[in-house]
């Protein structure tokens, strides 16, 4: 599996792609837009009047509209800032960011196009002329220009990790966390550990990138899934990892899909600590924490409406996760594994579960700038 090819949100605009089903992440990234909303009042007070222009950044962008609501919410702080300072008001770059992989024909074609008609009243009452561009590759890499970005936005995106930890599969014994594609009760405890350091690894990269790029006057709200529990094995913010693990499973013992290639199996993902977050921020060192907040989001309420028929309840909820996860299962299983797999086993498991409790995912936002 190569990442940068096969890690990417589902794309197009169809029933089962991330721009249809990216509920969960507007909701996400709604509990922080305050952090966005007094970030950019400091910046526009900050920058001198005769500034014509501003450049933001969304890192993770995926294919959906998330990224168009916070785009709008800061237009309107923007605007709202400068007529209060009684200064002109600057035109916006929008620099949109994910891996080469991702569908940016979709985001800036009919996605931008259908959002352009909800943003258009607030743009001519605010009179912000705005342009959008793609920007492929990594975000643990130099993206953009010294010192050329103001404003810099990730929202669910900073717990996908840059790669699978190495050592999960290089054993002589073979994989070590065999049953478990992540982080689960039953994984060795030195998996925990592989996960963590490449998260400290990932997250320092990603700081002392974003310190060269940042303006000096600029600021960056993040805004990461995370865990309230010091373990990093808790299923707070991914029981539903759980549920496909015994998906897959039950495919085994189907003999749809073979036990090895289940073991052998795993996705870059890390669920941190805001104390993990705030000791890397530390030691790395070019930011400071201007602000932070921890707050919950429940599963139940990424559905807009209920469907009427039942079959629609599971195939809605599942299609959330199915959005961001299909790319990597067809890299490492093959196509053959989608249709079982999210058919009929998975729609079983959460019809047994997804309402048996209130599952809610725990989320980081932290405002930062630079020393």
């Amino acid at each position: 599996m190569t990442l940068e090819r096969d890690f990417h949100m589902l794309g197009g605009t169809g029933e089962s792609s991330y721009a249809a089903n990216s509920t969960l992440q507007k909701k996400i990234a709604s509990g922080a837009m305050f952090l966005v909303e007094e970030a950019v009042e400091l910046l526009v007070s900050a920058i001198p009047s005769s500034k014509t222009s501003l450049v933001l950044a969304d890192l993770g962008c995926a294919t959906g509209a998330n990224t168009f609501v916070m785009l709008s919410a800061v237009m309107e702080v923007i605007s709202t800032t400068c007529t209060k300072l009684g200064q002109p008001i600057p035109e916006i770059q929008l620099l949109l960011n994910d891996l080469p992989g991702n569908d940016f024909n979709a985001l800036l074609g009919p996605v931008l196009s259908s959002y352009k008609k909800k943003i258009n009243k607030s743009m001519s009452e605010s009179g912000i002329p705005f342009y959008t561009a793609a920007a492929p590759g990594s975000f643990y890499e130099r993206l953009f220009l010294k010192r050329s970005v103001h404003f810099i936005y990730s929202s669910a995106c900073l717990h996908w990790l840059s790669q699978v930890p190495l050592g999960l599969n290089s054993t002589t014994e073979g994989p070590i966390n065999k049953g478990s594609f992540w982080i689960s009760k039953k994984s060795p405890p030195n998996v925990s550990n592989m996960y963590l350091e490449q998260f400290q690894r990932d997250f320092s990269s990603f700081l002392k990138f974003r310190n060269e790029e940042l303006h000096s006057e600029g600021h960056m709200v993040l805004i990461i899934p995370g865990r309230l529990s010091a373990d990093p094995s808790t299923e707070e913010s991914a029981v539903w990892i759980s549920w496909y693990e015994e998906g897959l499973q039950d495919l085994v013992s189907e003999g749809i899909v073979k036990a090895s290639d289940v073991d052998s199996f795993n996705i870059p993902l890390y669920f941190p600590s805001m104390a993990e977050v705030k000791s890397i921020i530390n030691m790395e060192g070019s930011f400071e924490v201007i602000k932070e907040d921890v707050y919950e989001i429940l599963y139940s309420d990424c559905l807009d409406a209920i469907p009427a028929d039942t079959d629609k309840i599971w195939e809605k909820i599942i299609n959330i996760s199915r959005a961001v996860l299909e790319p990597l299962l067809i890299s490492h299983f093959g196509n053959f594994i989608i249709e079982p797999l999210f058919s009929s086993t998975l729609p079983k498991i959460y019809a047994k579960k997804f309402f048996k409790e209130k599952y809610k995912s725990a989320n980081l936002a932290i405002s930062l700038k630079t020393k």
